[in-house]
């Protein structure tokens, strides 16, 4: 339950997880292996154009240096990260059901997961709708500097058409009646998830389907759906405001007996609290490098991170947090385990420098080890 002992700083202490065996581990990924996933939500492409600038030459017809673009990298972005991750953890199975458009961008984005094995047969093709793509152009200089230019970013401006919401539903129904899990990526302002959509999501909740979701924007809207917000975006919607509020980092554990406690911000515990509270559902509130929090119905339990040593590269993080966290749940974990085992992914995730990380079941494996040496 959770501790009621608020100190003088405004802070509660919750009970901490003490952590997963490497039999209960090994056991998961072997579960894992038999999960059938299906992923819906907004499907985007990252693209990286790395422009070797001492190659660059002074344009004829305007006063500028090209861009010579050496090397290009596309992959799934959002919830496409959260399909290859997925996978890369070993799931029999991940279908992809989302909404493209007729563009170049859609083709790349399908046939980059279609190449990671993951199941596209209910993508539907939009002519009015944009694929979704966030293209980064880095620059690479002398004594191999580089520097990011801004983001050109491709999106919609304008909700999905009545006629693609209708396809959407009926491939959502026909993904859930083959799948066990069902994880929600509800990302852009103009996305593919809207109010028929969450219903529908909130229908399968019902009938005893596990769906998962994860939304920057609307997390509050998933009654009966298990959500996995993170501090942020659960400060947001418990403020009701779009200002940020980022807590003050006074977080520290102790130890309490021969039980072990976290300190806490109460307005991060009260938002978690509260949202658990509105949906009826449980809700796993990340806080980045901080740990997590797994809260219930009146209950709260703290789920310390896998520390990683530097370098380190957040790039995907979320998106191999929340896909582990789903396969744990789906392969039978119970929540704060779960949590520790997406923890584990996500810290094989970071220690991949310039890539959007994902985690292989050694590399868990190897990763749990490593970290107990």
């Amino acid at each position: 339950m959770v501790h009621n002992d608020e100190n003088r700083n405004g802070q509660y202490s919750v009970p901490v997880y003490e952590g997963l065996s490497r039999e209960r581990v090994a056991d998961l990924l072997q579960r894992i292996s038999k999960l059938r996933v299906g992923v819906i939500g907004d499907g985007c492409l990252d693209m990286y154009l790395h422009a070797d600038m001492t190659l660059s030459e002074l344009s004829r017809e305007t006063p500028h240096f090209n861009l010579p673009v050496v090397r290009e990298r596309f992959s799934p972005g959002a919830a496409g990260n959260v399909a290859v991750n997925l996978k890369a953890l070993g799931c029999s199975e991940v279908l992809f059901c989302s909404v493209i458009g007729r563009d170049w961008r859609g083709q790349l984005l399908t046939g980059s997961l279609q190449s990671n094995g993951i199941d596209t047969s209910l993508v539907w093709e939009e002519r009015s709708w944009t694929t979704p793509a966030y293209c980064k152009t880095i620059r690479h200089g002398l004594q191999n500097s580089q520097q990011e230019d801004p983001r050109i970013d491709y999106t919609n401006y304008a909700p999905l058409g009545d006629i693609a919401v209708e396809r959407l539903l009926e491939n959502l129904d026909r993904m859930a009646a083959r799948i066990d899990v069902i994880g929600v990526t509800d990302q852009l302002r103009f996305g593919v998830i809207g109010p028929m959509i969450r219903a529908r999501l909130q229908y399968w909740a019902k009938q005893g389907k596990l769906v998962v979701a994860d939304s920057r924007d609307h997390i509050g809207l998933y009654d009966g759906i298990l959500v996995k917000p993170n501090e942020v975006e659960a400060l947001q919607w418990h403020s009701r405001s779009r200002e940020e509020r980022v807590p003050e980092r006074l977080r520290h554990q102790r130890s309490v007996g021969n039980k072990a406690e976290y300190v806490i911000d109460s307005d991060v515990l009260e938002a978690g609290k509260a949202l658990a509270q509105s949906i009826q559902a449980p809700c796993c509130l990340t806080m980045g490098e901080q740990g997590a929090l797994w809260l219930d119905t009146g209950s709260c339990m703290y789920v310390p991170t896998e520390k990683v040593p530097p370098p380190i590269d957040f790039v995907g993080a979320g998106d191999c947090f929340s896909a582990s966290l789903m396969s744990a749940l789906g392969a039978g974990a119970i929540g704060p385990e779960a949590a520790a085992f997406a923890h584990l992914g996500a810290a094989v995730a970071v220690s991949k420098i310039g890539e959007t990380g994902s985690a292989s079941p050694e590399e868990i494996k190897d990763r749990y080890d490593r970290k107990r040496v």
